[in-house]
């Protein structure tokens, strides 16, 4: 996937030396790759050899990469996998014509594929990642619920990761018929994959937060007003319904960690129950090792 990947950037892209390296450097920068993943293991699930897999694995990590392009816009974020973003070493709008581009390359590979029905999912999940940022901004410095937290989640993250899911598992039906419960059973595990692994993200990003209260380094989120799941569980237990101001209360940070944590390992198993539900001739092992790596 790494070297397809690379082709096809540079392939494409006939940038200015410097510019096209830092495009390369933040594309195959350290990062989980939990997108793309969820697509082989649904490819290794059913020991599918179709090539179309691997396009879409592509498509969906170079999908994302728009989104972290763009994101970075709108929280005028100045890092992004320990590199400088583009925003802030350019400027927002060469970084607004990155964010098209690497979409414009997403959506050859889509069309490479050739199936209307991944590029609706495709079109469809988009639309919910730009729904969940609109929402995100007229939310700002409010304490919503957590209900409307998870909901925001699931346009924002676990969208994207659903796509490549239904995508992948449109493709395999080609070649091997899936019954209605074996196909929702791989749905629920990935959708609660990806709402756990958002609040895991948060809850980093939660004790980032508290090491660094007051400074530059607090995360983009809290600076923009924006609270995830150990801030809502503090405005709870204070009553709180407008900004939030951390401090250093060790008691109230450990207990928001703790409740954070417990509901993330809870939609893990509900996730891992899910993918249990399907027969022994499918390999579900690998999605049981994924959630457990990002348990308590």
């Amino acid at each position: 996937m790494e070297d397809k990947m690379k082709s096809l950037l540079l392939e494409n892209g006939d940038f200015e030396p410097a510019f096209q390296n830092d495009i390369l450097d933040f594309i195959f920068a350290k990062s989980k790759r939990l997108r793309p993943l969820t697509v082989f293991l649904i490819k290794n699930m059913f020991n599918s050899s179709d090539d179309k897999l691997v396009d879409l694995a592509i498509a969906l990590e170079i999908l994302h990469s728009a989104t972290l392009v763009h994101d970075d816009i709108i929280d005028n974020a100045r890092i992004r996998r320990l590199n400088p973003a583009f925003n802030f070493k350019y400027n927002p709008q060469i970084a607004v014509i990155l964010g098209d581009y690497l979409l414009s390359l997403s959506l050859k590979l889509l069309s490479k594929i050739g199936s209307a029905a991944v590029f609706s999912y495709f079109a469809d999940n988009t639309l919910k990642i730009c729904k969940g940022e609109i929402n995100q901004f007229f939310n700002k410095e409010k304490t919503v619920t957590i209900e409307e937290y998870l909901e925001k989640s699931k346009n924002k993250t676990s969208s994207l990761f659903l796509c490549g899911a239904k995508s992948a598992l449109h493709l395999i039906n080609k070649e091997k018929l899936l019954s209605n419960g074996e196909n929702d059973a791989i749905l629920d595990f990935v959708l609660n994959f990806s709402l756990a692994f958002q609040i895991y993200d948060d809850i980093e990003n939660f004790k980032s937060d508290f090491e660094a209260l007051n400074t530059e380094k607090q995360s983009s989120d809290l600076k923009n007003g924006i609270y995830t799941l150990p801030f809502l569980y503090i405005s709870q237990q204070n009553h709180l319904y407008d900004i939030i101001n951390l401090n250093k209360d060790d008691k109230v940070y450990k207990e928001a960690l703790e409740f954070s944590k417990n509901y993330k390992d809870k939609i893990l198993n509900e996730a891992q129950n899910s993918i249990n539900k399907l027969n022994d001739e499918y390999n579900t092992s690998l999605f049981i090792k994924l959630a457990d790596v990002f348990k308590n």
